[in-house]
């Protein structure tokens, strides 16, 4: 019986041992061939006996000078590349391949990673079952990357708010392990719990929520504000984000000019004195009036009366009180009983004019026809002949209908204006006045100091060629 013979069990292999140290080798030898006595010292390949290469297989000579070891020790896991060497790798299935001991397999649950067979399979992944990386702190694959540290892994798209052209295009998505996936924003983004806010709670110039608007949230950013002063003293400028505090707003009022210091009421709309009211108690020395040549006693306003808050592109709202200012447009389309309660909202003495006493302020200190002289001049003031478009004017705003010292400016022409001289009877349903001075619409003969038929009006009559002056007695 021979050694490949006994290969298949191990008690047999045992015994075979044995029996091959009894005839000579040095050591288990592990040989699948007959051992055979050596013929003088030295064992074979040695100087005193047969040499190994007699037998054929590539074997090498037993050094402990017994006979030679025939294994293939090209193939041989028991004597891979050399007798005796047994091919042991731990965790793995060896072979013998080339001389070399290489792993032919893994155990169950181990890995070969660093490519050296020598330690065998060296890597125990922690999964039974193999499958994608994923964020859970485990080496899903099994090939020693964990988590963020494995290629393999495949980030998601969706979970974090990523918005080009806003801060959170900066945003990371990393792995926290067994947390799971989360995301990094930068300090600029406004989070909760892990998500970008809705609503900012930061006004900073910033787009906070990533939504494409900046501080959209605080609506009265940009709104006109003032300090708790009251009219023209109050300092006026634009609510701005808080430096000190960006979760609100405050009044910037560094970006327009300093407030207007407290000054005599005027009739012009605004509260001069500060004290929170608007054209109250104005003193008679508040209204540009000039008194009649022929009695002293009454005064004529020496413009066109018209709204506190109109200026020379608009006729104004404020309908308070009559104002006599120059360089704005008269006050128009008023029915009589406006007219008549804007002069007295002036204060006592305070009315309308009567025909004659506009009559008279237009004639002047030379009695003429009109207030420039006795003959007509058609670009003098403002009537049809020097207006053919039909434009109010600024109130005074033609010199060369401006007369008097100081002068009385659009006696004729521009508005035509009410009086309070009644031309029908006094208990009349429907009161008739006559009007004075002619407009922008009128021929010569209408704009004259006396008009040879005068104009009237019934009292609730409202047309934009209508106005009024007052007077004060």
């Amino acid at each position: 019986m021979n050694a490949r013979t006994l290969l298949g069990t191990s008690g047999l292999l045992a015994l075979a041992l044995g029996a091959f140290v009894a005839a000579g080798c040095q050591g288990p030898a592990y040989c699948y061939a007959d051992c055979e006595p050596a013929a003088g010292t030295g064992g074979a390949g040695g100087s005193g006996g047969e040499g190994g290469d007699d037998l054929g297989l590539g074997g090498t000579p037993n050094q402990g000078g017994g006979p030679p070891c025939t294994a293939d020790v090209q193939n041989d896991i028991e004597n891979c590349g050399a007798c005796d060497n047994r091919c042991l790798l731990p965790s793995a299935f060896p072979r013998c391949e080339m001389g070399a001991c290489v792993i032919d397999d893994c155990v169950d649950g181990s890995y070969d990673l660093d490519g050296n067979a020598g330690n065998g399979c060296e890597y125990t992944c922690p999964v039974a079952v193999l499958g994608p990386e994923q964020c859970n702190g485990i080496d899903d694959d099994c090939d020693g990357l964990v988590d963020g540290d494995d290629p393999d892994l495949v980030f998601p798209t969706t979970l974090c708010t990523i918005v080009p052209g806003t801060p959170c295009e900066d945003t990371q998505v990393v792995c926290n392990g067994a947390a799971g996936f989360g995301c990094v924003y930068p300090p600029d983004v406004e989070v909760v719990s892990g998500f970008v806010r809705h609503n900012e709670t930061r006004c900073d110039g910033i787009d906070g929520n990533c939504d494409g608007d900046v501080d959209e949230w605080f609506a009265d950013l940009g709104d006109d504000c003032s300090d708790n002063a009251l009219g023209q003293c109050a300092d006026h400028g634009v609510r701005i984000c808080d430096p000190q505090n960006a979760g609100r707003t405050i009044c910037d009022l560094s970006v327009l000019p300093d407030p207007m210091p407290p000054s005599p009421e005027q009739c012009n709309g605004v509260d001069d004195d500060c004290d929170g009211f608007v054209d109250e108690d104005l003193p008679p020395s508040a209204f540009a009036m000039a008194p009649l040549l022929s009695n002293a006693s009454v005064f004529v306003d020496r413009f066109e009366a018209s709204r506190p808050d109109a200026t020379a592109a608009m006729p104004g709202i404020l309908e308070t009180v009559a104002c006599s200012t120059s360089g704005v447009l008269p006050w128009t389309g008023g029915s009589f009983s406006e007219a008549e309660a804007a002069c007295a909202a002036r204060g006592p003495g305070f009315r309308l004019c009567t025909a004659a006493e506009l009559e008279d302020a237009c004639r002047g200190a030379t009695d003429t026809l009109y207030p420039y002289g006795s003959n007509y001049a058609g670009t003098a003031c403002n009537g049809v002949d020097r207006n053919a478009s039909g434009v109010v004017s600024p109130t005074g705003s033609i010199a060369s209908c401006n007369l008097g010292s100081p002068s009385l400016a659009d006696l004729s022409g521009n508005v035509t204006e009410w009086t309070r001289t009644q031309t029908n009877a006094a208990q009349a349903p429907d009161r008739i006045f006559q009007l004075h001075g002619g407009s922008y619409l009128s021929p010569a003969m209408g704009l004259a100091c006396t008009m040879e038929l005068p104009a009237r009006a019934a009292e609730g009559t409202l047309l934009p060629n209508i106005g009024f002056r007052c007077c004060r007695q």
